[in-house]
Formats: C-alpha cells, structure tokens, sequence
C-alpha cells in the first residue's frame, strides 16, 4: 500500500480544517456592529407583523420523531429484503420478526393516543 494514495484526502482534510480556522478567527476579530434591525428575520423588506418565535404544538415534534423512526426502520428493512432471495429461510425469519416488531411498536404508539391531535 502505497501513502500516495492518501495524499489528495490528507489534502482536502487539511484544506479544510484551515478554512475552518480561518472563519472562526475572522469572525472574532472582525468588526461588530449590532443593532435590533440585524435581529429581525428578513422579509421581502416588509417588517413582520406578528412574533418571530411562534410556538408549536407538541403534536407536530412527536409526529416527526415518530416519522423519522418508522423511517429509519424502513431503512433497515430494504437490505433484509434485498437479501432474501440468497439467505433463503433464515432471512424470512428475521424480516418477519423485523416486521412484527414494527408493527407492535405501530399498534402500542396508536393506542397511546400519540397518533391523535389534540
């Protein structure tokens, strides 16, 4: 194995912890100007009418949280299906005890009320 081989990556790694550093350096050392006009959110030049924080609703943290579990189990779920046709029957097991198990976790969230808006 040759190190030449790992000189364009060495390279780029080091390119960019110097950017990096750079960037934060600069932003200390530059000048600051600070008034409430840089805090407000820009839009369109017109200024806002209502407030820039607005809450949100539980409901929509849980569904995306939910949303992003079910998503990443889905991800796991398309190699043991891609797979199943050489593994033969010990795959089928493991993707049926897989899709048991998501399926409970679908049913125990439901009956949590977490599928449902207050």
């Amino acid at each position: 194995m040759d190190l030449n081989d790992y000189l364009p990556i060495v390279a780029f790694m080091l390119a960019g912890i110097v950017v990096g550093v750079a960037i934060l350096t600069l932003s200390r050392i530059g000048p600051r100007k600070p008034n409430a006009a840089k805090e407000l959110p820009y839009e369109s030049g017109i200024l806002s009418t209502t407030p820039v924080r607005q809450r949100f609703s539980i409901d929509f943290y849980l569904t995306a949280m939910l949303f992003i579990v079910f998503d990443i189990e889905l991800a796991f779920l398309y190699p043991l299906a891609v797979v199943l046709r050489d593994e033969g029957i010990v795959a089928l097991v493991l993707l049926l005890v897989f899709a048991a198990t998501v399926v409970e976790a679908l049913i125990y969230i439901w009956r949590k009320g977490a599928l449902e808006w207050r």
